[in-house]
């Protein structure tokens, strides 16, 4: 099966899931290359740094600048099997990877896989580098649009379940900064 997303082409084969940069013909062909291989060797790296700071990502290879071989999950997507009490498992996972300074970009249900009663984190095509408060509480508020508008009859279970593993000493300021953000409803 293979999947076109607007960065990205992913070939899920038998064993691996194969996420291609594919050429764009709008782009000079230098900057072309050397944006695919930067945003290429960025995912690798970010999940890499995110495996060594024990947070769920499947492992991953590279087999050319623009080519990632990537552990294929058996399971399914937290969107296609939503279970509330999984946001617990999300939470820890999610402080891990703040904590490591790593910002995921695109934390949605889609993004977040099953395999048997064990959750990891896919697609780190959008993740970066980063400690700062404003950003973590931005890769929040992603997450709490996409249960609130795509599980509104399991939202404050699942918000609670993610908020219980993610400590006090991370709620208090990315909690903060996430209200700020709801209320300048720059995000929004």
């Amino acid at each position: 099966m293979k999947l076109q997303g607007a960065e990205a082409t992913v070939e899920i084969k038998e064993d691996k899931v194969i996420k291609e940069r594919p050429r764009k013909n709008y782009r000079h062909p230098k900057l072309d290359q050397r944006i695919r291989k930067q945003r290429t060797n960025a995912e690798l790296n970010n999940i890499r740094k995110a495996l060594r700071n024990g947070i769920n990502v499947p492992q991953t290879g590279q087999k050319n600048d623009y080519i990632l071989e990537i552990q294929k999950i058996e399971g399914e997507t937290l969107e296609e099997n939503f279970r509330p009490e999984a946001m617990k498992q999300v939470g820890e996972n999610v402080e891990k990877l703040h904590e490591a300074g790593l910002i995921h970009g695109d934390l949605t249900t889609k993004n977040i896989m099953f395999d048997g009663e064990k959750i990891y984190l896919i697609d780190f095509g959008l993740s970066k580098d980063s400690k700062k408060t404003e950003d973590h509480a931005v890769d929040l508020h992603l997450l709490k649009q996409i249960l609130d508008s795509s599980h509104p009859e399991h939202f404050k279970q699942a918000w609670n379940n993610f908020l219980s593993s993610y400590t006090p000493e991370f709620q208090d300021k990315v909690l903060k900064r996430l209200e700020e953000i709801e209320e300048r409803g720059r995000y929004k």
